[in-house]
């Protein structure tokens, strides 16, 4: 047992951590913590898993550093794997977590060797468990950060302008087998289905639908005949089924939000052309820094499909 009480009570921690977080500003919440997308949770819980690891393991003898440096993120793959199996986290948030908590853990877990090793102290242990709840009232009042990104994909398409405009004006229903599986969808992301477009003109209304009930209203706000093709984006978050989306991650939701879509056709020559798709969504966290990566990938992942399919049925004809 004394060989993995750091590893359960680092789980442990973080299990109670996440209950007391989860509650958010509810009246029932003993501390107000302000949910699980802060950086009091994402950031400092984890660095407290691996001082509690390290508290445990600091009389291991140099031979076992490994099992040291390690521990803390067999903690933190206890802790996710519970609560993803629990069905208390999506997937998608999950695995968003991972990178964050493991490389936190390990911080924890090396500072915490050298202050345990120094002085094995319960009340400093006590105290620093106390950490992500006492910067959580200070992280809250500072509100979150809004912070726009732009990420656009490109693709050459050996067809003309022609086809390639019919195919990003409506597009016609997708099937399985022509959608190609993209990592995000693996991780839990709907496909896409079609696109019902009611007049290619200004103010038209297209509607993006994909599976698991997911759907957007697009205003189109630009036309130029076989050129360009733009449109605001509204997600209503009340309309959006509870299966489709982690609620974390939301489209149109506290966090997060797609604002804007754009087709730019590249003509290259008569039989060639090169397809360009922008987005512009809205980040509102505390951490845009860390956020925004996961967000640009999974924008570039889903318009990659978008355009591959477009690519295919173009150059079919």
């Amino acid at each position: 047992m004394d060989k993995i009480k750091g590893l359960l009570f680092g789980i442990l921690y973080g299990l109670v951590a996440r209950g007391i977080f989860a509650l958010e500003v509810s009246e029932k919440a003993i501390f107000q913590t302000y949910g699980l997308m802060t950086l009091s949770f994402l950031f400092i819980v984890p660095f407290v898993i691996g001082l509690i690891v390290a508290y445990n393991y600091d009389h291991l003898i140099s031979s076992r550093k490994v099992l040291k440096i390690s521990m803390p993120v067999l903690s933190i793959i206890g802790l996710i794997g519970l609560s993803v199996f629990f069905g208390q986290e999506g997937i998608i948030c999950a695995l968003m977590a991972v990178p964050i908590f493991a490389v936190m853990a390990l911080l924890g877990g090396l500072i915490g060797v050298r202050i345990f090793e120094r002085n094995k102290n319960k009340l400093t242990i006590s105290l620093l468990v106390l950490l992500p709840f006492v910067i959580a009232p200070i992280e809250n009042s500072l509100g979150l950060t809004d912070k726009i990104f732009t990420e656009t994909t490109s693709i050459e398409i050996s067809s003309t302008d022609h086809e390639v405009w019919k195919n990003i004006t409506r597009v016609q229903e997708i099937s399985k087998e022509e959608n190609n599986l993209t990592v995000f969808q693996i991780m839990g992301f709907p496909r896409p289905l079609k696109a019902e477009l009611d007049t290619i003109a200004v103010g038209g209304i297209r509607k993006a639908i994909f599976d698991r009930g997911l759907f957007f209203t697009e205003t189109v706000t630009e036309v130029a005949d076989k050129r360009i093709l733009a449109f605001d984006i509204k997600a209503d978050p009340s309309s959006i089924p509870p299966t489709a989306l982690d609620k974390h991650v939301l489209v149109g939701g506290q966090y997060f939000d797609v604002l804007e879509g754009r087709y730019e056709i590249e003509k290259l020559s008569d039989s060639k052309v090169r397809l360009h798709l922008t987005s512009k969504f809205r980040l509102s966290t505390g951490f845009n820094f860390y956020s925004g990566l996961w967000s640009q990938l999974i924008m570039s992942d889903i318009q990659k499909n978008i355009l591959t399919i477009i690519k295919e049925r173009s150059e079919r004809v």
